[in-house]
């Protein structure tokens, strides 16, 4: 069940370079924003941490680094010690050794559990650094309803851009802005976030105004990218289209619709939203068990070396089920002789996930060491091939 703070909680996530964006940041804050922030960063293990302490000079609001158990308070910022991982869970901070073989990506699993605990009250912010840590940790987010920024290679331009640039590139970011244009949004954000809840029950209110809108709506998408919503789930349609309003600051629908008239790539950011789907390693694990168990054995009877098996996962987003999927199949064929080869087809309308898909980068850290043998390891690592498609 998602644990639904009181208040916003904004995960801030840096690496190289993050100094100066902290401070950036946190001078421009307002003394009670009215949000909690946690700060995860890159440390080389045994690497003594002063950032409590240097954050605390950019702020009025206290600073201190994690403690097992503490609860999330709103103005307040949390900074991770080193050699931990953290967590949280019903709006707690948990502190977690990552393990030896484990890759270190502290940043996506933060944000991965705050997507998790707090849904559409998570908020990720992308700072300076290398890499791509963050990247799936923000796409957790989003796909919970939550916001994304990342920061903008101009006006206090990230030193190092590899992080934030491989979150922009992977489409998982609402806004890219300047860090010291942050706060100002942050606030808006929290005030929409509110203001959201507060108005969640008035659409019931002005039935026949909401369908004709929607109906518009509709109508644009289908002209703009060719794409029916009609079908579309009417309580997630509208939540989606009203996440657009808060990231474009727009206070209306009406002012939304006309937005949409003028603005053909705002069609095409409202068209990604909606096909945001909540996915991750082995979701249903009952679906899983009987597929291992029932389905999988059977797809292999009678075949040999020759013969190819097919597998098509359609709608398959960022993969993980694609994924999922391989590995059972890899782990059945490591039990025969001779097993057939095997080809699995993913499709998906939405090219950016599948551009996340084809990385294949694991955000689920216990299927870790079944997905590296899959991929890696083994007799017939070789046999297994996979395709996305649009």
């Amino acid at each position: 069940m998602v644990y639904e703070p009181s208040f916003p909680i904004v995960g801030i996530g840096a690496s190289a370079g993050g100094l100066e964006a902290f401070e950036l940041l946190f001078r421009n804050m307002a003394e009670d924003p009215g949000m909690a922030f946690v700060i995860t960063t890159h440390l080389a293990p045994g690497h003594h941490s002063a950032l409590p302490e240097i954050v605390g000079r950019f702020t009025s609001m206290p600073v201190a680094s994690v403690a097992d158990g503490v609860p999330l308070e709103p103005n307040r910022v949390y900074v991770c010690p080193p050699d931990n991982h953290v967590t949280v869970n019903q709006g707690k901070l948990y502190l977690h050794a990552p393990a030896p073989a484990q890759q270190r990506r502290p940043i996506d699993v933060f944000m991965s559990s705050l997507a998790e605990d707090a849904g559409e009250r998570a908020v990720g912010v992308l700072l300076s650094g290398g890499g791509s840590d963050g990247t799936l940790g923000l796409k957790a987010i989003k796909e919970s309803g939550g916001f994304t920024l990342a920061q903008r290679a101009d006006g206090g331009a990230p030193q190092q851009r590899g992080m934030p640039n491989s979150a922009i590139s992977s489409g998982v970011v609402d806004l890219v802005v300047p860090v010291q244009e942050m706060p100002a949004r942050l606030r808006d954000l929290a005030a929409a976030i509110q203001f959201g809840r507060a108005t969640d029950n008035d659409d019931v209110e002005d039935e026949q105004r909401l369908e004709a809108l929607r109906a518009e709506i509709c109508r644009l998408l289908l002209s703009g990218v060719g794409h029916d919503f009609n079908g579309y789930k009417d309580k997630t349609f509208m939540r989606r289209v009203r996440r657009r309003l808060q990231v474009v600051q727009l206070s209306s629908l009406e002012a939304y619709v006309e937005r949409l008239r003028q603005d053909t790539e705002e069609v095409t950011a409202l068209f990604r939203d909606l096909l945001i789907g909540v996915t991750s390693f082995f979701r249903d694990s009952a679906a899983f068990d009987s597929l291992e168990r029932l389905v999988i054995p059977r797809l292999f009877e009678g075949k040999g070396p020759e013969d190819t098996v097919r597998v098509w996962v359609p709608a398959c987003t960022t993969g993980e089920e694609v994924y999922s999927i391989a590995i059972v199949l890899r782990e059945h064929m490591d039990t025969l002789h001779a097993p057939p080869a095997v080809q699995i087809f993913a499709t998906d309308i939405d090219e950016s996930a599948l551009a996340i898909a084809r990385i294949a980068v694991v955000d689920c850290y216990p299927a870790v060491r079944r997905f590296r043998h899959w991929r890696f390891a083994g007799r017939h690592a070789d046999k297994v091939r996979l395709v996305f498609l649009d």
